[in-house]
């Protein structure tokens, strides 16, 4: 009966109880398309709590407050659907719940637990924000908060530049504004490929990718100059692979990973070349930091209790004696705000080799589940989540900031996470959601309905 073959629309019920076209349930799609009101104050706490994450480095307690309020209502919201979909990406989590349980071992057991929370609340909330916004929505919200975060720095630049000093305002820190800008031109080139992007974003991004390049170098931020090499490295040959045929992007992709390989056996060649150009390009002086050091005095504390370490947070805090000497060793008056500037050593410390293998394995499953989602479905976004895994993993060797609570660096990796461990059936239902009315989802649907309303 010709009168059932109907196009998605707001009208569904001749479609009985199968739609035509995508082979979704009639319920399950007139849940998604029809009105909800519940589901669109999720959406905006969802906003609401990516752009407080944005601006935390900048405004700080107010705007991890109005985090908080927004995680928690976007639970609320709907807690059975929010319930469903932690669950579902549990795994994602359990950095966070390992982190809670050493509370029950910590040094420090109420700042443990006050840390756990928060980080847990901030993985939580990405794997929720990532349910609620597609990948491309994402990508342009934080593209326009990082773009207000970094449009505050103009008043500064002459000054910076008539003095010669790094600049660094509004930040407190030139590597804060040096991460705010590169992640600008990460999701500026991002939506700026994308032609399913709004035209107008796109426009923008023509005149906001060489400011945030000028931003990067007058920070003279090594950590961003290296970040933004390396998404330029990683993201443009994905656009260029995303052409190919799938054989060809596993054989590029292969030959890709080995390459990487390559660079992770010589990565004391690659921190000695970055330790040169910040000492003899950017003037900064290494043992500011004092690396090596500090990485040794890490293994001999976490040698005290290898396998679970000293409780998540426990270690830098104004008391410990081995905090105040550090401290004091590395001229910190404030006695805050210090780390191991290392990912995997930090972690050593607070949960020891079981928090240090957990962490590896995730940073391996959401890696590998971005590659495979590539392969089989190429798509911009994905492209730029590839590019800032490489960055965010590479600065885990000199950093410490990919698990931090109310951080920004923690709530995209997870929610890469999120968008690559999608099932296709949820792909396939996002795309339908998406599609534009009077367009077909399936190529092999346009035979049955040629005529389309608009």
């Amino acid at each position: 009966m010709s009168y059932r073959r109907v196009t998605v629309g707001p009208d569904l019920r001749g479609q009985g109880r199968i739609g035509r076209g995508t082979g979704l349930p009639q319920r399950s799609r007139l849940r998604n398309i029809g009105p909800n009101s519940a589901s669109s104050a999720g959406t905006w706490l969802a906003v609401v709590a990516v752009l407080a994450l944005a601006f935390t480095a900048l405004i700080g307690t107010f705007a991890a407050l109005a985090f908080i309020v927004a995680a928690l209502l976007l639970i609320a919201v709907e807690p059975a659907q929010a319930s469903r979909a932690l669950l579902r990406f549990l795994p994602l989590l359990l950095i966070a719940l390992l982190a809670m349980a050493s509370t029950m071992w910590s040094d420090s057991p109420p700042r443990t637990l006050r840390a756990a929370i928060q980080l847990l609340l901030t993985m939580a909330a990405a794997v929720l924000v990532a349910q609620r916004l597609d990948d491309k929505k994402l990508i342009a919200i934080l593209f326009a908060g990082f773009t207000a975060i970094c449009l505050l720095a103009v008043p500064y630049i002459p000054s910076a530049i008539a003095r010669g000093i790094p600049l660094f305002e509004p930040f407190s820190s030139k590597n804060m504004l040096g991460f705010a800008a590169h992640l600008m031109f990460a999701l500026g080139l991002a939506i700026l490929f994308d032609r399913q992007q709004f035209g107008l974003v796109r426009a923008v991004t023509i005149l906001a990718l060489p400011f945030s390049l000028l931003l990067v170098f007058l920070s003279r931020s090594a950590g961003a100059l290296v970040s933004v090499a390396i998404t330029l490295i990683i993201f443009l040959p994905l656009l260029a692979l995303q052409r190919l045929q799938l054989r060809w992007r596993i054989g590029v992709t292969m030959l890709l990973v080995a390459l990487l390989g390559v660079a992770l056996t010589v990565q004391p060649q690659i921190e000695a070349f970055i330790t040169t150009i910040r000492g003899d390009v950017l003037n900064k002086d290494a043992t500011l930091t004092g690396r090596t050091y500090l990485w040794e005095f890490a293994g001999r504390v976490a040698d005290e209790r290898p396998l679970l370490g000293h409780g998540y947070s426990a270690f830098w805090r104004q008391g410990n004696i081995d905090a105040e000497g550090l401290w004091r060793w590395g001229g910190i008056a404030s006695r805050t705000g210090f780390n191991f500037h290392n990912m995997f050593v930090e972690m050593r410390v607070d949960l020891g080799l079981v928090g240090a293998v957990l962490l590896i394995a995730t940073c391996l499953v959401i890696g590998l589940a971005s590659v495979v989602k590539f392969l089989r479905q190429p798509s911009v976004p994905i492209a730029f989540f590839l590019g800032l895994l490489a960055v965010f993993y590479a600065r885990s060797f000199g950093e410490s900031v990919l698990i931090a609570p109310f951080g920004i660096t923690t709530a995209l990796w997870i929610a890469a996470g999120v968008y690559a461990l999608k099932s296709a059936g949820q792909v396939i239902a996002d795309t339908a959601v998406q599609a534009p009315r009077g367009r077909d989802v399936q190529p092999n649907t346009a035979r049955k309905a040629p005529s389309r309303s608009l």
